[in-house]
């Protein structure tokens, strides 16, 4: 947790009810461990998308579709492609679209998102939540595929708190981590990105592309 642990708990307290099978996915992924994004960094993320509206996004990295439906639900016009590496979670996630009535709106892929995507494709934006590890792969591929003033949002940027210090992450997680502080600087930097990063959930950074030829002043 990045944040006072009171104040987690108090913003937490505070979102609205969700639907019955928000719920429920919430509860499995709970018991079963399945990574999916904090409540309050879903909540984040569904405002900014109601306030951006866009009418098409790319999320890497299904699981078992909890994040897709808060993205179906705040951008009632989208048509959201999906991609998922785990066979096994990738079912689980047609069946929890079919239950939401979302199958016409939602286009899950089966594979590794490293590969990218036919350069045909084109979105207003771009949810990564996929291996932490992976994310500046992610970033080159897809980046071409936001359109200019398209969001990209990713999820778990602080990660628990240790980019601040990788080497208290541990063998398992150091390498990963130094990869997100590097992620982390390379989003700060770049040229076509405007993003602020903000302490909610596990972390988000939020950037916006840029239109060519914008430079800073």
């Amino acid at each position: 947790m990045i944040t006072n642990p009171a104040i987690e708990e108090y913003i937490t307290n505070l979102i609205p009810q969700r639907s019955l099978l928000l719920t429920r996915l919430e509860e499995e992924a709970r018991q079963e461990n399945i990574p999916i994004i904090q409540l309050a960094g879903a909540q984040f993320l569904r405002t900014l998308l109601l306030m951006k509206q866009p009418k098409s996004i790319c999320e890497i990295g299904t699981a078992i579709g909890y994040s897709t439906i808060w993205l179906a639900e705040a951008a009632l016009e989208a048509q959201i492609v999906t991609m998922e590496l785990d066979t096994e979670r990738s079912a689980r996630a047609k069946q929890t679209f079919k239950e939401a009535g979302l199958v016409d709106r939602i286009t899950l892929i089966e594979g590794d998102a490293t590969e990218g995507l036919d350069p045909s494709y084109q979105f207003d934006c771009l949810f990564i939540d996929a291996a932490k590890g992976q994310y500046p792969v992610f970033l080159e591929k897809y980046l071409p595929l936001v359109k200019e003033g398209g969001l990209v949002i990713t999820d778990n940027v602080l990660f628990r708190g240790l980019v601040v210090n990788p080497e208290e992450a541990g063998k398992r997680h150091k390498k990963m981590v130094e990869k997100i502080d590097g992620y982390n600087r390379f989003l700060m930097d770049h040229p076509e990105l405007e993003t602020s990063i903000v302490p909610i959930g596990d972390g988000i950074a939020v950037s916006i592309k840029q239109k060519r030829g914008v430079s800073d002043t």
